[in-house]
C-alpha cells in the first residue's frame, strides 16, 4: 500500500518532483560540512545540490559556501523548496571559486541551495550561516546565467477560462486545495508511518476527487485537472510571499469539506 500511495502522490505532481528533495537544517552561527554526490538531486543542467533550510527572525544574514573539489554556486530564497524563486545568488566571490551571499529576510523559513556550477561535479564542501552583513554588496554579483528552475513561465490560461463561468470559483478552490494538500504532503510524508501515510492520502484524495467533479462540469478531463493542480502548486512555490509552510492552508481547506 505504501508503494501505491507514494506513486499516487508523485504522479499527481510530476512537475514538482525535482523540487521535493529533503531539506537539511542549519542554524544561524553554524558551519556545516557536506558532500555533493552523484545521487543528490539535480537541476535541468545536470548540476547537483544539497538543500539547507533555516528559520530565523527578520534581519540580515551572510552565507559562505566553498569547496576544494568543485566550482561552488550558491542560491538563497524564501521558503523550503530549493528550486523556488531566487532571492540572491552568487558564483565566484573575490578571486576564488567559492560563493558568498549577504541578504535581508523578513523571517520564517528560507532555503540555501549548495549547488555545483557545472553538471556532474561532486565533492566535499563547507557552508556557514551567520547574522549580519550588507545586502547592497551583492548588487554587482547577481548571476543570471545559471538555470535554477525558479523562473520558468507557466501557462495558466485555464484560469482565464474559469472567470465568469458557473462553478468556476468552486473549481479553482478545489484545485487550490488539492495543490496545497500535495505540497504539504511532500514536506511531511518522510516522517510518516505507512498507516499515517495511507490515512493522509485518503484525506487528500477528497480534494482531488472534488476537483475532478467540478472540472468535468466545466469540460476539463482528469489529466487536465491534474495539470492544473501541478501548475498551481508550482506557482505557489515560486511566489515570493509564500513561506513554504502549507499546513495552515490545508487545515483551512479541510474545514470546508
Amino acid at each position: 500500500m505504501r508503494r501505491n500511495a507514494l506513486f499516487a502522490a508523485v504522479s499527481l505532481t510530476a512537475v514538482l518532483a525535482a523540487g521535493a528533495a529533503s531539506a537539511q537544517s542549519i542554524s544561524v552561527g553554524q558551519t556545516v560540512r557536506g558532500t555533493i554526490a552523484a545521487s543528490d538531486p539535480a537541476l535541468d543542467d545536470g548540476s547537483h545540490y544539497d538543500c539547507w533550510v533555516f528559520n530565523a527572525p527578520a534581519g540580515v544574514y551572510t552565507v559562505d559556501y566553498g569547496s576544494e573539489d568543485f566550482d561552488a554556486y550558491l542560491v538563497v530564497g524564501k521558503g523550503r523548496d530549493c528550486q523556488g524563486a531566487t532571492h540572491v545568488s552568487n558564483d565566484d566571490w573575490g578571486d576564488g571559486l567559492n560563493s558568498h551571499a549577504e541578504f535581508r529576510t523578513d523571517g520564517g523559513p528560507w532555503f540555501i541551495r549548495a549547488n555545483t556550477l557545472g553538471g556532474g561535479e561532486t565533492g566535499a564542501y563547507t557552508l556557514t550561516l551567520v547574522s549580519g552583513g550588507d545586502p547592497s554588496v551583492m548588487d554587482d554579483f547577481d548571476d543570471d546565467h545559471h538555470d535554477d528552475g525558479g523562473d520558468e513561465e507557466l501557462d495558466l490560461a485555464w484560469l482565464d477560462e474559469l472567470e465568469g463561468r458557473d462553478g468556476g470559483e468552486e473549481h479553482l478552490m478545489n484545485v487550490l486545495c488539492a495543490a496545497v494538500d500535495t505540497l504539504d504532503l511532500i514536506v511531511t510524508m518522510e516522517n510518516m508511518t505507512d498507516e499515517q501515510l495511507e490515512a493522509r492520502m485518503a484525506e487528500g484524495m477528497q480534494f482531488t476527487e472534488r476537483s475532478y467533479v467540478t472540472g468535468a462540469a466545466l469540460g476539463f478531463s482528469q489529466d487536465e485537472v491534474e495539470t492544473q493542480v501541478a501548475e498551481l502548486g508550482v506557482t505557489l512555490l515560486m511566489d515570493p510571499e509564500s513561506s513554504g509552510d502549507f499546513a495552515d492552508a490545508r487545515r483551512e481547506c479541510m474545514s470546508m469539506l
